[in-house]
């Protein structure tokens, strides 16, 4: 008799991870709570970062002696994306036909960069961290990988499950320590029926089509038509993630290289000019932006209180189940962030790292579950659910929701640069979020949101001296420079 699957679920606090912005509030409301969790948040995760080990350990080393695998076992499991559920509790079943014995465990961790991070870094210092977890991909890979907390997976047989890809962010020292589940894209939920009863038609491709839609959208009775849910920090810093790949890096791959060398900084020319651009963006969103979380906002949108939403593509299939009528309505759009059609690009990168905790007890199981995740059988229903495109090798796109169709053909001609905020220091992008949000409030002007914020990447690269070297091997093996 095959044993009955035990999944037990723990979610210990579910905050949205889509991102927006947004004006008013004041320095003792909303925002300063805002705020004040972000940078607690990210202080966190920077200082257990900045604590852990400075040399990695070999995987021998680092896996803990393999526990007795004959009786029942439990595999732990985290992420922070509950809309992949339905595939996770099938990868839960075809581990327990490998192993009767074993046992997946999925655990939802706080919704959020800051959030994931702080809770994950939590765990690691407690030496209690789940066998397998799904993050954000980019520089956090080298931090946890320079702290011994990863297994090396370089000769696991996974890499050729995976699509090619030219950041190595998940090589640390000549190995590998992660791989991606999908490819994210970035950019705003556009509901292309309600513009169109407005006498707005087709998609936004400069600022100047954008401010003029939005115009007429305002005529036509919808006062806001942009909606952005500031009270969370990635809403507030999304417009962010935006500009900078779209406008300063693909301009300028280098920058954050130049940044690092001294050459430029961070309250720069190229900072002032997002925040004059945001500025006259957040004239068409509602004053309550930073008293509004993500929830909310996709309340107000599935109801048709705005047009646009700055929001991640995952966010269009729960925004249809509030509103079954937006099915096949919605689309997904670069931000609008350029003087020129010709300019026109989107955001596009591998996400969604995975890794094997070092010191799992049941190496053997874990290297087994792990493999599920890359498989097409799975690959395909995990980025679906996500309504992105997966990362594994031979995975169908068929299933891909219309809404992000779109998207291909700028994929297929190149238009596009990767999510520059992952090269970043890790801590420092919770901190952006407070600056921004603070100038959002009016508690600062620009000149010290940004002066502000080249402080603090200052003194995030002094607590964390290897980031650096680290960067610096990865620009080396990507630009042999």
């Amino acid at each position: 008799m095959k044993r009955t699957i035990l999944l037990l679920i723990s979610i210990a606090l579910l905050v949205s991870m889509a991102a927006a912005c947004g004006a008013g509030g004041g320095a003792g409301g909303p925002a300063a709570a805002a705020t004040t969790q972000a940078a607690a948040a990210a202080t966190t995760a920077a200082a257990t970062t900045a604590a852990a080990t400075t040399a990695a350990a070999t995987t021998a080393e680092a896996t803990t002696a393999a526990a007795p695998a004959d009786g029942p076992i439990t595999l732990r499991y985290a992420t922070g994306q509950t809309e992949a559920m339905k595939v996770l509790n099938d990868i839960a079943g075809q581990i327990n036909e490998l192993y009767p014995n074993v046992t997946m465990e999925i655990t939802i961790l706080p919704g959020g960069v800051a959030g994931y991070n702080a809770a994950m870094a939590s765990k690691l210092a407690a030496n209690d961290a789940p066998d397998i977890f799904t993050y954000q991909w980019g520089t956090q890979i080298t931090a946890y990988a320079r702290g011994g907390h990863l297994m090396d997976v370089t000769d696991i047989g996974v890499r050729e499950l995976v699509k090619p890809f030219d950041v190595p962010s998940h090589v640390f020292k000549g190995r590998e320590y992660a791989y991606p589940l999908v490819q994210s894209i970035w950019g705003l939920i556009y509901n292309t029926e309600l513009a169109e009863s407005m006498g707005v038609t087709g998609i936004p491709k400069t600022i100047d089509q954008f401010v003029s839609d939005m115009d007429t959208i305002r005529e036509g009775g919808v006062q806001y038509p942009l909606i952005v849910p500031a009270k969370d920090g990635s809403g507030a810093t999304g417009f962010i993630f935006c500009y900078f790949p779209q406008i300063v890096v693909s301009s300028n791959a280098d920058y954050y290289y130049e940044v690092l060398t001294g050459d430029k900084t961070f309250n720069g020319p190229e900072w002032r000019g997002m925040f004059e651009l945001y500025g006259k963006y957040l004239d068409y969103a509602s004053p309550d932006s930073l008293g509004l979380d993500p929830d909310n906002a996709y309340t107000r949108f599935a109801r048709g209180e705005g047009v646009y939403i700055q929001a991640g593509a995952a966010v269009i299939n729960r925004i249809v189940d509030m509103n079954p009528d937006l099915d096949g309505k919605l689309l997904y759009i670069p931000y609008p962030v350029y003087e020129t059609e010709e300019q026109y690009a989107t955001i596009a990168n591998f996400d969604h790292a995975t890794s094997i905790w070092s010191k799992t007890k049941y190496p053997e199981q874990a290297i087994e579950l792990y493999k599920l995740f890359f498989t097409p059988e799975n690959g395909a229903p995990y980025a679906a659910s996500l309504n992105i495109v997966s990362a594994v090798r031979g995975t169908p796109d068929t299933s891909l929701d219309p809404s992000i169709v779109n998207m291909f053909p700028l994929l297929e001609e190149g238009k596009y640069t990767g999510f520059f905020a992952r090269d970043w220091v890790p801590g420092l992008k919770e901190i952006m979020k407070t600056h921004v949000q603070e100038w959002m409030a009016g508690t600062v002007d620009v000149d010290g949101a940004m002066d502000g914020l080249d402080a603090d990447h200052q003194r995030m690269l002094e607590a964390n001296p290897d980031f650096i070297d680290d960067y610096m091997d990865i620009r080396e093996l990507t630009t042999g420079s």
